[in-house]
């Protein structure tokens, strides 16, 4: 698989030419996981950051009572770890939850590299704020919102063509972790947005049926 491709379909290069990505190449290292295997582990030291080439990757932390608390799932073209750039440990556990593909980006050539171009830095950080604005939304919507107005927000964060069933790469366990409940709670939950006709989830594919409602529902103008 060339890296060139899979640096540029990753959100965080998405805007770098094909001279900027060239220079990340050489501080890039493909890793395959298998499912269940920790990639880090929160303290250990921080040499870098990752992006999902396949499969998925659960970040999170663990309670005093032993309980995961699931920070986020990161997908294929999605990065984790970015922050490590300017800590000196991890901050969460990250573990593949299926056999998963990654690219591992170097942190101090990484560094160095930003320092030797102003121009790829700004679009860099251009994209970290964007996506410190998402998880900082979601910590919100985790706080003020109930749990439909949560999974609803979430359903709607997945990427798909319009009218076309969602595949699922992560079970209704890890989906229940996400937005802070049980997997109780959430399948009585998809039980009611089936019937009310918003969505169904069969398997492993979710299908909105219902768009204009599920956002009402992800807004709290709605009540189910």
């Amino acid at each position: 698989m060339d890296l060139t491709y899979l640096l540029k379909s990753c959100k965080l290069f998405s805007e770098l030419d094909a001279r900027e990505l060239d220079a990340i190449q050489p501080i890039a290292l493909r890793k395959d996981f298998r499912k269940g295997q920790v990639i880090f582990t929160e303290g250990d030291p921080s040499r870098g950051f990752y992006v999902v080439a396949s499969g998925a990757v659960k970040i999170f932390r663990v309670a005093p009572d032993g309980r995961e608390r699931v920070l986020h799932v990161v997908e294929a073209g999605e990065t984790f770890a970015e922050a490590a750039l300017f800590m000196d440990d991890y901050p969460a556990t990250a573990e593949a939850l299926s056999a998963a593909t990654v690219i591992f980006v170097e942190k101090n050539s990484f560094k160095q590299l930003l320092a030797r171009n102003p121009k790829l830095s700004f679009k860099i950080m251009g994209t970290l704020v964007r996506w410190l604005t998402v998880m900082r939304n979601a910590l919100t919507d985790l706080t003020l919102k109930d749990v439909p107005a949560r999974f609803a927000g979430y359903v709607l964060s997945l990427s798909a063509a319009p009218g076309q069933p969602i595949r699922m790469s992560v079970s209704k366990t890890t989906i229940a972790q996400v937005i802070g409940t049980t997997k109780e709670t959430l399948s009585r939950l998809l039980a009611r947005l089936a019937r009310t006709r918003v969505l169904t989830y069969r398997g492993n594919q979710l299908r909105v049926l219902n768009r204009v409602r599920l956002e009402k529902i992800a807004s709290s103008e709605e009540r189910i």
